[in-house]
Formats: structure tokens, sequence, C-alpha cells
């Protein structure tokens, strides 16, 4: 005797996990995840110049090293650059990709508010 298959299965239903209504709903709002990116690619960068040049210093050693060595011309390359390896990576994705602006802008908007806290 086989297994019996659910008629929901059999119709060609399937359950939605949690996971997939989350990417769903980022894909929904790429676009404006990728604004999202933009304003904390540019909070960042704004706030830790603006740190820099109150005496602040940066916190990332490896990053403080290329400020010293280039000035803030290298955190903006270095941003950018990781901005660029997230664009190429979100093209090789399916709908997951949604995932990778967002990825990118939570971290950068906890520095700027870092910053900012820091600063006023």
């Amino acid at each position: 005797m086989g297994v019996q298959e659910s008629t929901a299965v059999g119709q060609g239903y399937r359950q939605e996990t949690t996971g997939e209504r989350v990417i769903d709903r980022l894909a929904a709002v790429e676009r404006q995840l990728w604004w999202l990116l933009g304003a904390a690619l540019l909070a960042d960068l704004l706030t830790t110049y603006a740190g820099l040049q109150a005496g602040l210093t940066e916190g990332n050693p490896a990053m403080r090293a290329a400020i010293d060595a280039a000035g803030v011309a290298a955190l903006l390359g270095v941003k950018l650059a990781v901005v660029g390896v997230g664009a190429g990576l979100r093209r090789v994705l399916d709908e997951r990709g949604a995932v990778v602006p967002l990825g990118l802008a939570l971290p950068w908007l906890v520095a700027a508010a870092v910053n900012s806290t820091l600063l006023f």
C-alpha cells in the first residue's frame, strides 16, 4: 500500500515558510532597499568624516590604516567597492538577492547612528 499524497499537494499547493514570505516582501520593495543602502552609505560617510574632523578615530583598524594612507577617499572607495560586489552578487541570485541591499545597509545605518551619538 502506497503513501497517500495530501489533496493540497496533489493540487499543486504548498505551504510557504516564513523565510519565503520575508523574501517575497523584501523582493517587493527591493528598489527602495537600494535607495536605503545609498542613504546609509552617505550617512556613514558624512558622520565618519565629521567624527574624524572632531578628533574621533575610525574604529575599524583596516579602515583606519587606509584613511591614514589615502584620506577619506579611501573610505568612499572601499564602500563603493562593497556596493559593487553586492550588486554583482545580486545579479547572480534569484529573488533571494533582495536581502543584499538590506544586508549592506543595516551595518552602515548602525555605524551612522553610533557616529551621530558620539558627535552630538
